[in-house]
């Protein structure tokens, strides 16, 4: 199941791309877990030349993780959620498919980019 999620956020990612400047990529975040019932903004995240920015409104601290196609965490950072713009310089991870995912107080959510 999780494999299919991972395929569609893929091919909605490169949907959303389509027509974009080839090394700006907005990724495409949907939530994963429903620990709570409150309404949350989703997250934004961009990633342009190898540098992700990310944004969030909701409160509290929530763990930022980037895994490989295998599931493999290449990168880990927390992210203060409180509707800044933080940047990370992914440029040591390498080339391929990567899932972005935040986990914290209101849940989990995941996006699929390409570096």
């Amino acid at each position: 199941m999780k494999r299919i999620f991972v395929i569609v956020t893929f091919i909605a990612s490169f949907i959303c791309a389509y027509g974009q400047d080839p090394d700006y990529t907005e990724i495409v975040m949907s939530k994963n877990d429903t620990r709570t019932r409150s309404i949350v903004d989703m997250p934004e995240a961009s990633i342009f030349y190898e540098v992700l920015r990310i944004s969030f409104d909701a409160s509290g601290m929530y763990t930022l993780y980037i895994e490989d196609s295998s599931g493999v965490p290449v990168y880990t950072s927390t992210l203060p959620a409180d509707g800044m713009e933080y940047s990370y310089d992914l440029s040591g991870i390498g080339e391929g498919m990567f899932i972005l995912k935040l986990d914290g107080p209101s849940g989990e959510y995941e996006g699929c980019f390409i570096i």
